[in-house]
């Protein structure tokens, strides 16, 4: 009776391993869609692209419809239905510049918010706007620069 109780138990504890959970996908995140803030006329005053593209203007600074700015779009994939964190930029850590000028960009918000939810494909489109501070008698031409978004499994 004792030799076939080893034999159940090996057999018990192969079963298990091989039901166990299968090793969760990488939760990634790739830019599809640069964030843009369009033309417009020297300030002082700001330039706001929300999370859903839309764009505003405060203080002096007036908007051209030449270009009208977009936000950005970010692809994010990974297990099915699994929820996650977004991790925007803080205040005061992304700034446009030209070589030698620069705009701070601030107050960075997303849809969804601080939370998402992967489809049942393993997968969400994420948008992320800011608003661009600009001071009286900012320069003019391009500005470019860079920011990062995190994205982590909950």
């Amino acid at each position: 009776m004792h030799s076939a109780n080893p034999h159940r138990l090996l057999f018990a504890l192969a079963c298990a391993a091989a039901l166990g959970p299968a090793a969760a996908a990488e939760v990634a995140i790739s830019n599809v869609q640069p964030l843009a803030f369009g033309s417009f006329t020297a300030g002082p005053g700001s330039v706001t692209v929300g999370a859903d593209g839309a764009r505003a203007a405060s203080g002096n600074v007036v908007l051209l419809g030449t270009d009208p700015g977009q936000a950005a779009q970010f692809v994010v994939t990974g297990d099915a239905n699994a929820s996650f964190a977004v991790t925007l930029p803080a205040d005061g850590l992304v700034t446009l510049g030209n070589g030698s000028l620069n705009m701070p960009v601030n107050a960075f918000t997303s849809s969804p918010a601080s939370t998402g939810v992967l489809s049942g494909g393993g997968s969400l489109t994420l948008n992320v706007g800011a608003t661009l501070e600009v001071a009286a008698g900012q320069s003019t031409g391009g500005y470019s620069g860079s920011f990062t978004v995190v994205v982590n499994y909950n």
